[in-house]
């Protein structure tokens, strides 16, 4: 079978604004991908709550960046844990863009903290973005992806491992593997693919400001130590990952490593 043809296809990334969502979107935008660019703070009422980043600018510069790629895009404010919202932004998608394909559900967050002292608000919240998420955006994509649609699902190498400091982002992850085994399996008869990404070491926010806050050195001597090729990974990675499984017909159930050899020893 000749790899899928992803020229006009439509693709709804969530968290698309973060550092590997931008990258998802791009390496899709140059596959032929149209783009919605599905996140929080991207609307001017959004960006103006307190709750929410304002990430009105990041999101205008990465659809500006899509459509020098060719891309038709579309913006729109998504809380992944908001059904109702999660209905719209598919809906919307259909309706502005024309179909659905591709679904790369990537919105995700992340605090530290020992199991000992984390407090009910930082487990509920991160399984609510990370697990319950990815549930709510493929019931909601599912009827609109039939007949040759791909879900890819953003987990991580914490998905497969325990890590320390992070036991409530390694359970939402080890989640998300588990439901995109299970969808692989429902969606099977309808010729829907679904698929798991998971990073490693990316260069981005979770890795520089939580997991190695101290200092430079702090980040390039966890490169240095955990990594077999001694390098990181970066957002394009994770993008072409994302290309290569929607347009290959015959994966699905996978949870596939973009780490760079970190888990060789481990699994």
């Amino acid at each position: 079978m000749e790899a899928h043809n992803l020229d006009d296809s439509t693709a709804i990334v969530t968290g698309a604004v973060g550092d590997i969502g931008g990258g998802i979107t791009r390496e899709l935008a140059k596959a032929g991908c149209n783009i919605t660019i599905a996140d929080i703070g991207i609307s001017e009422q959004a960006a103006n709550s307190d709750s929410k980043p304002d990430n009105r600018q990041h999101a205008r510069e990465l659809a500006d960046d899509l459509e020098s790629l060719g891309a038709e895009t579309l913006l729109v404010e998504c809380d992944v844990t908001n059904a109702e919202q999660v209905e719209e932004m598919v809906e919307t998608t259909v309706d502005e863009l024309g179909t659905l394909d591709i679904l790369a559900s990537n919105a995700g967050i992340i605090t530290y903290s020992p199991v000992e002292e984390m407090d009910e608000d930082a487990w509920d919240s991160v399984m609510d973005v990370n697990a319950k998420g990815i549930f709510l955006c493929a019931r909601a994509a599912i009827p609109h992806l039939k007949d040759g649609g791909a879900i890819i699902n953003t987990a991580s190498i914490a998905g497969e491992i325990g890590s320390e400091g992070i036991g409530h982002y390694s359970a939402s992850k080890h989640a998300v593997i588990g439901l995109t085994k299970t969808l692989a399996l429902e969606l099977a008869e309808d010729d829907v693919t679904v698929n798991a990404l998971c990073p490693g070491i990316v260069d981005t926010p979770m890795w520089r400001d939580v997991l190695t806050p101290a200092s430079e050195e702090a980040y390039e001597d966890t490169i240095q130590r955990s990594i077999p090729l001694h390098r990181d990974q970066k957002p394009e990675d994770m993008g072409r990952l994302v290309v290569f499984l929607a347009q290959n017909r015959n994966i699905t159930g996978e949870a596939i490593k973009v780490d760079g050899g970190i888990t060789q020893d481990v699994l």
